[in-house]
């Protein structure tokens, strides 16, 4: 990068969003937009009774409000509803990722956009739109600093997302490009994140820090404060704090805007399990190896599991002692696959992480580095490889890139409304969910009313 002003990143991705309307989107954004929202929010409200949900209302969504936190009843301000709502979203950690952004990309834009949506009058059609524009900075931003900005321990769900949710709340209060410049810069002011504290209830807040950090950045351009105009790529800016200037490719934060959405290309990778995605396809392969009978779990005397660099710095729990470090633990979540036969909410319960029928199979789990992706430019190459030796010397072995919910791996529509019903009904009932589920399939077509009173 030769200097501050070689490409005005800062002001293309203002352009970009605060300009991007409902027309401006093929049909296929528009559908795959509807999808994630319902898929976040979905998400959310299965974690509405959680003991996360009840501290962050507590702590943040106890002011009054029109802005509504997903299946509580509770109302509170924007920045309230948008720090519990964000929080909700990423608490089972079962929200969308994005390999462009290598973090969940719906989680903080969502929260923040419907946490904005009744203060800016929005129908269905400028909600989709300022979706959009959030989650193309978040991925096109992740385009220019990955993996270097993950390696250096950033947890982009954090340091993007929160540049998303200012994006995606600057479209929607309908700031002009220079005001959403400066939506940008105060939200370059409030990124952060640690991947140290994967593993424990902080990494949730994350996305609710994101979403907060967003509206409030756009709340505070409305009203006049003002930025650095080159705060992502300028000298001690986002690009060379948080990345280094030298590992920064800029021309690929602006690169295709408007013409290449990294919603539908790569796309979202949508997850069935609530764990950390680079578990996915290793549960997808005992649980499919378990019904066809190729795997016998009582017959297990080894499982060797090869994975890629990317595990390393994510999955650090080799011996999980309880429910959120379960989901950073590639061998508890085989075990849990082989001993419990499912990987759901419930399986993320301290009492079954901490079983001793776990803790008897964890001594049979072999996990490794595997030998062709120990660099970090392997990663885009990742895969998971799984041998599981039994007893009698049968041999099961595959061989996974991509998990299901993967757009390798598309979901039907039917399995998108599933998971929805899956994690919503049991807060809302059945009939509230699938209301909620059809109205949501539907955003185009509500007015601001009726989206400020949706779930």
């Amino acid at each position: 990068m030769k200097s501050e002003t070689a490409l005005p990143v800062t002001q293309l991705l203002a352009g970009f969003a605060s300009s991007l309307t409902w027309h401006d989107l093929p049909k296929q954004v528009r559908t795959e937009a509807k999808l994630a929202i319902a898929d976040t929010v979905g998400g959310a409200i299965a974690a509405a009774r959680e003991p996360i949900a009840r501290i962050a209302l507590d702590v943040a969504g106890a002011v009054a409000g029109s802005s509504r936190i997903w299946g509580t009843g509770v109302s509170s301000n924007p920045c309230g509803a948008a720090f519990v709502n964000g929080t909700l979203a990423h608490a089972h950690d079962i929200d969308d990722t994005h390999p462009s952004m290598r973090g969940h990309p719906s989680s903080p834009v969502v929260a923040a956009t419907f946490a904005l949506a009744p203060l800016a009058h929005a129908d269905g059609k400028e909600l989709i739109a300022a979706y959009v524009a959030g989650v193309e900075v978040e991925t096109k931003l992740g385009r220019a600093v990955n993996m270097a900005h993950y390696n250096r321990g950033w947890h982009t769900t954090l340091t993007l997302g929160t540049l998303g949710a200012a994006a995606a709340a600057a479209r929607l209060l309908r700031l002009d490009k220079a005001a959403t410049v400066n939506a940008l810069a105060i939200g370059c002011s409030s990124a952060g994140g640690l991947v140290a504290n994967f593993g424990t209830m902080t990494k949730p807040i994350h996305a609710g820090f994101a979403a907060r950090n967003g509206v409030m950045a756009a709340q505070l351009a409305q009203a006049g404060i003002a930025g650095n105009p080159h705060a992502i790529e300028g000298k001690t800016g986002f690009f060379e704090l948080f990345c280094g200037r030298e590992n920064v490719n800029p021309t690929a934060a602006v690169e295709g805007l408007g013409e290449r959405f990294d919603l539908v290309d790569p796309g979202n990778v949508y997850k069935q399990y609530p764990t950390c995605s680079l578990t996915h396809c290793a549960i997808d392969m005992v649980l499919d190896g378990v019904a066809s009978g190729a795997i016998e779990p009582q017959r297990v005397l080894r499982v060797e599991c090869g994975v890629g660099y990317h595990c390393e710095n994510t999955l650090q729990f080799h011996r999980a002692s309880n429910g959120p470090e379960g989901k950073f633990s590639m061998e508890y979540c085989l075990a849990a696959a082989l001993v419990f036969g499912r990987v759901t909410f419930d399986e993320f319960d301290d009492e079954k992480v901490n079983s001793p029928a776990i803790a008897e199979l964890y001594k049979k789990i072999y996990l490794y580095t595997h030998p062709d992706l120990r660099t970090p430019e392997s990663v885009d190459r990742d895969f998971t490889d799984l041998v599981i030796i039994h007893t009698d010397g049968r041999r099961f072995h595959r061989r996974e890139q991509k998990a299901k919910g993967d757009p390798a791996k598309r979901w039907s529509l039917a399995e998108f409304k599933a998971k929805f019903t899956r994690c919503a009904a049991p807060v809302l009932g059945p009939a509230a969910a699938d209301r909620n589920w059809e109205d949501t399939y539907r955003l185009e077509q509500l007015t601001d009313e009726q989206v400020a009173l949706l779930y």
